[in-house]
């Protein structure tokens, strides 16, 4: 666990050096499950690091990108019980409005993801490659809007790419996310 857990700070300091020259609004996320389905033991985390073009802020909606570093593990006697998972997704963000204090939005984002496994506990993914799936409800707080907190629902999948497809799925996860500009 230490050595992915080096892997991913090594891999969202790069990520952060790199999104740091672009000169875009960039921050940090951390993400934990809050209800966990398939399967129902199962426990992680997901760092991400996120970039948001200035041309695709609108009004009320924008879509930024995300790659992040997930580690997912059960607790049982099966092999397979821990994997990781590097994903990159855009994601639309909807303002329902926006005030000083407080501003809340709906988030939706699908794109690719690389699993390390393709068992995991008693699940057969399929294939390395699956689409991560989010939707969640959020809001960012503070007078520069630096904090975001979001209750979201998550999937992982290869859309039957190929004929096994068990998929993780994450009903209730929470995330953190600070904007560093």
């Amino acid at each position: 666990m230490r050595k992915q857990l080096t892997g991913a700070t090594a891999l969202i300091g790069s990520l952060l050096a790199s999104v740091s020259l672009a000169g875009a609004p960039k921050g940090i996320s951390l993400t934990l499950p809050l209800i966990p389905k398939d399967p129902s033991h199962l426990h992680g985390y997901r760092a991400s690091v996120w970039l948001q073009p200035e041309s695709l802020i609108w009004s009320h909606a924008r879509i930024y990108f995300s790659a992040g570093f997930g580690h997912w593990w059960v607790n049982s006697d099966l092999p397979n019980q821990s994997l990781s998972i590097y994903s990159l997704s855009p994601v639309l963000r909807w303002y329902f409005f926006t005030q000083e204090t407080v501003s809340p939005f709906i988030d939706l984002g699908v794109g690719p993801s690389w699993m390390t496994r393709t068992r995991f506990d008693n699940r057969n993914l399929g294939m390395h490659f699956a689409f991560q799936d989010e939707v969640g409800l959020g809001a960012t707080f503070g007078k520069k809007q630096a904090i975001s907190v979001i209750l979201a629902a998550m999937h992982y999948s290869n859309a039957s790419l190929c004929n096994m497809n068990a998929g993780i799925t994450v009903p209730l996860i929470l995330t953190v996310a600070l904007n560093l500009d």
